[in-house]
């Protein structure tokens, strides 16, 4: 699967370099998609472009992986446009874990959506692209959100912004703790034996 600048999604067959689908997702595409094998047995991926040409709008999708079919479809409009940093998707999503408090969920973070500086952070439900929680923040991210979970099954989040804040978020994504770094953060956070 391989996203481009202008606003497509390919699937190649990986055995003959052939193309087997294209899927028109609006705009660029900068981050890697996550994908699920679903119950269906049918594998899904979730992405969402970051607002290049697209008039102000950041696209996130459910999208088939077999077929291309773009299950839902969940806009963020007048997205704030900058030549130098572009607003919208900018990261990966977090998929939540089957048997946690997180599953069901898939957590977008969302650039300038309102104002320059503005992001936020919002989980839609991964069978109907409906919010569940949505959460404004006063600086946007670059950094994809990780999932944690506990020995219950409750899930929780690190999250880093452009602010060099670096947030812990329960599973509704409000504000455990956090400790600022100083500086902007652009890769994601990693989390090994309890540390981050």
């Amino acid at each position: 699967y391989v996203g481009d600048n202008g606003g497509m999604l390919f699937c190649f067959n990986l055995n003959t370099m052939e193309l087997v689908w294209a899927q028109d997702i609006h705009d660029d595409l900068n981050a890697t998609p996550v994908f699920e094998w679903g119950e269906d047995k049918q594998g899904y991926l979730y992405l969402g472009t970051s607002m290049e040409y697209a008039n102000g709008t950041s696209y996130l999708y459910k999208i088939n992986a077999t077929t291309g079919e773009i299950v839902w479809q969940y806009t963020y409009n007048d997205i704030i446009y900058d030549y130098d940093v572009s607003g919208g998707v900018l990261s990966s999503p977090v998929l939540g874990k089957a048997g946690t408090s997180l599953e069901g969920m898939v957590i977008f973070a969302v650039a300038k959506t309102h104002g320059y500086t503005g992001g936020t952070l919002v989980a839609l439900n991964t069978t109907t692209g409906e919010v569940v929680w949505e959460r404004k923040m006063d600086n946007y991210a670059w950094s994809s959100p990780t999932a944690i979970y506990d020995k219950m099954g409750t899930g929780y989040m690190i999250f880093a912004d452009s602010a060099g804040i670096v947030y812990l978020l329960n599973d509704k994504g409000e504000t455990l703790s956090y400790v600022g770094l100083g500086s902007v953060i652009e890769s994601s956070p990693v989390v090994f034996n309890n540390m981050f």
